[in-house]
């Protein structure tokens, strides 16, 4: 989460220095309304608490295994005053979080090690609120980011393998899907509705077009119901936009 926290840090720092050295460019006033669509990557790690009521005797890590590609698409309201302007969006995106778990775990003259891969997926309308200051056609803002999940689950595919007294037992095949909004999910279960933090920069560019960069993290509330899951986890967005009207004030 720090690592996050820090890169929406020099986000909101750039857009500082943007707005220090705001002058008469970009000081357009009005509403414009448009459309925008993207791509999301997404990545982080977790630790899960000991439990043994879920079969877990010690902490369950889960490291990244790569970045999850997602989409996001939805549509933007902006109200420019001067240089500065405040954006809201309802937007509707896949967010994948690929993860590896690859512990032994050790108790006597037994052994167990994990050699499993998963894939997390949620679904979610977000509504981001962004404050943002402009430089001629450059932009940076921040602000929250509230996420309605609609649909949250992991598949899991992997192999479990033992040793017991030193001699290799069979590998146990390790495959199913879960749904992560369901109390069956146990300590995996994910929050319904999450608040994150969300920073970016943007270019205007010539046609109506725009390009954004954007990174959000679950900062305010996190992920998971179980407040002593651990971890950090990250969403990196690309997107494109196209205004399709402007409204004077």
């Amino acid at each position: 989460m720090r690592k996050g926290l820090l890169i929406i840090a020099l986000i909101c720092m750039t857009a500082g220095v943007v707005f220090s050295q705001n002058n008469n460019e970009g000081n357009e006033k009005g509403i414009s309304i448009g459309l925008r669509g993207g791509i999301t990557l997404t990545g982080g790690n977790t630790t899960f608490p000991a439990n043994t009521s879920q079969g877990r005797p010690v902490e369950f890590k889960n490291d990244q295994d790569g970045m999850g590609l997602g989409y996001v698409f939805g549509g933007t309201a902006r109200i420019n005053f001067g240089g500065l302007f405040l954006q809201s969006e309802l937007n509707y995106g896949q967010f994948k979080l690929k993860q590896k778990n690859a512990q032994t775990f050790s108790a006597g003259g037994a052994s167990v090690t994990n050699n499993i891969n998963s894939v997390s997926t949620m679904d979610a309308f977000n509504i981001p609120i962004l404050l943002g200051t402009k430089l001629g056609p450059l932009r940076a803002y921040v602000g929250p980011s509230f996420i309605f999940v609609t649909r949250a689950e992991q598949k899991t595919t992997g192999t479990v393998n033992s040793q017991l007294g030193g001699v290799d037992l069979p590998s146990i095949s390790s495959e199913g899907t879960q749904d992560l909004l369901s109390s069956d999910a146990g300590d995996f279960e994910v929050r319904p509705f999450i608040i994150a933090v969300e920073a970016g920069i943007g270019m205007t560019l010539p046609m109506g077009l725009e390009a954004d960069l954007r990174y959000s993290v679950p900062a305010i509330t996190g992920v998971y119901k179980n407040n002593d899951v651990k971890g950090f986890l990250g969403i990196l967005s690309l997107s494109v936009g196209f205004r399709l009207a402007k409204l004077g004030m």
